[in-house]
């Protein structure tokens, strides 16, 4: 993400809208010092809509880990397959849940199990598992790294 572009084009418009509002020379030097005041939390705004995007794609892609890293700066949005493999205790698989849904999607299934050479009751519990599992650990917010200001 360039946040920097971003925070530049913020300025510009609160720059537009003093040059509109006034002419008056004391306005414009108030303006630029709100600007300047403003930098860095306009930068932490930046960094936090990122840690947003990270985390909306990553609820989007359970099978997947979205990391913010910063770059000279600038966040930027990492993908990683997370290459967990859901296991299932076959012993004690005593509940039952009736689902109903269409039928092209019943097919989708049957196809997509097949594909991994699991039965669709095995193909079923091992994505609802692994959901469970990825909403588990976005629960929780992490940051590693090191920030410089």
């Amino acid at each position: 993400m360039d946040i920097g572009s971003l925070t530049s084009t913020v300025k510009a418009v609160v720059v537009g809208q003093l040059a509109l509002a006034s002419d008056d020379p004391a306005v414009d030097v108030a303006g630029e010092s709100i600007l300047a005041a403003l930098g860095p939390a306009l930068t932490q705004m930046g960094t936090a809509l990122a840690e947003q995007a990270a985390a909306e794609v990553g609820a989007q892609l359970t099978d997947h880990a979205i990391d913010v890293v910063l770059r000279d700066g600038e966040p930027y949005l990492v993908v990683r397959s997370t290459d967990e493999t859901v296991t299932i205790s076959h012993d004690d698989l005593g509940a039952r849940i009736t689902v109903r849904l269409p039928e092209d999607l019943k097919g989708d299934l049957e196809s997509a199990a097949s594909d991994t050479g699991d039965s669709v009751n095995t193909f079923v519990v091992r994505a609802i598992a692994g959901k469970t599992k990825a909403r588990s650990r976005r629960s929780r917010t992490t940051f590693k790294g090191t920030i410089e200001t």
